[in-house]
């Protein structure tokens, strides 16, 4: 009972914070908008009508509750949809164009980081006890290893991954992580490795998903808004007659057009600043991701009753043959047996 109260309070502050704050922003945002047509100041200006009151209440409440339902049941493919798996039809296109941009980054800055390894081996090689040539081989490697980092934290080793946001390059690149380290597919692995961190890991865990989510979600909910803004004017247009011969009703029409064009700007304005946020954002993310596998992989190897290896070499073999078992099982190929950690 313990563990299903405490699921359930982790799962509203998770609700609370990631999906049903940047809701109630989206419907504050759209009442003081198109108050026209809801009138809310008259809620405020007749304090006696209470019932007023507690409809407005009602409505921003239900509205909330069902935004913030839909963005957490979407979660998963509003994510997938930052990340460059999920492209719109309209938008395919630019998607395709950001994506070859991504890809030539990474080949400048691979093929940066192959000419810096190039020259210190060369260097190595002809060195000797030559101070110039040591102070120089430092200063290259020092540049090898910041650019090897930048490479590893921003983009897949495998160009053929290279995916069209940055937001889904930092993500793939972490998601290959484990394969280049140890040797197995994270994808696979990760459903039971949740099992093996620790608690407390875990919630920092969901502490870093859930800024995630909420910036995400706000970034999202931003352009929705402005979009709403556009169609509105559409909508005065068709609402209004008489804007062309009336001075009056096209001032009228230009100060409702103006009121909706700033909103859908700052909607838009907003959805770039928390887009660029959620690129930090996933950043750590990633990193706590990556630090996960590190930590608590070896305590998966036991929990599966393997036996622990004795150096990397073994480990990233025996991580391949499981890996094999997990995924394949008896349609793998090159399968070989597991030696199972005797019982305790």
């Amino acid at each position: 009972m313990n563990t299903f109260t405490s699921y359930l309070e982790k799962l509203g502050s998770n609700f609370l914070v990631s999906a049903m704050v940047p809701s109630l922003a989206l419907v504050i945002a759209s009442i003081m908008v198109f108050d026209p047509s809801l009138n809310v100041p008259t809620a405020f200006e007749e304090l006696q009508d209470t019932y007023q009151l507690v409809g407005l209440g009602l409505l921003v409440f239900i509205f909330t509750v069902i935004i913030g339902f839909t963005l957490t049941a979407l979660n998963t493919f509003i994510l997938k949809m930052f990340e460059g798996y999920v492209i719109p039809p309209p938008v395919r296109f630019l998607y395709n164009k950001s994506r070859n941009i991504h890809l030539q980054k990474a080949r400048n800055l691979m093929r940066h980081r192959n000419i810096l390894k190039s020259k210190i081996r060369e260097l190595e090689e002809h060195a000797g006890n030559n101070p110039g040539r040591e102070a120089e081989l430092e200063d290259l490697r020092d540049k090898y290893y910041r650019v090897a980092a930048d490479y590893d934290l921003i983009y897949p080793e495998d160009l053929a991954d290279v995916m069209p946001s940055r937001f889904g390059n930092t993500l793939k690149a972490a998601e290959n992580y484990p394969g280049e380290r140890y040797g197995f597919d994270s994808i696979h692995i990760w459903p039971r490795l949740v099992h093996v961190i620790p608690t407390e890991y875990k919630l920092s865990i969901d502490t870093v998903r859930n800024e995630l989510s909420f910036l995400v979600n706000m970034s999202i909910l931003s352009v929705t808004f402005s979009f709403l803004c556009l169609l509105a004017i559409f909508y005065s247009m068709g609402a209004i007659s008489g804007a062309g011969t009336d001075p009056a009703v096209f001032f009228e029409f230009s100060g409702k057009t103006l009121k909706y064009l700033a909103a859908a700007a700052l909607g838009f304005i907003s959805c770039g600043f928390f887009y660029n946020a959620s690129i930090f954002s996933v950043g750590s993310f990633g990193l706590m991701i990556r630090s996960s596998f590190d930590l608590f992989r070896l305590d998966l190897l036991k929990k599966l009753g393997m036996e622990r290896p004795k150096d990397s070499i073994e480990e990233f073999e025996t991580w391949q043959k499981l890996n094999e078992l997990i995924v394949l099982g008896s349609h793998s190929l090159t399968f070989k047996k597991l030696d199972y950690r005797e019982k305790e």
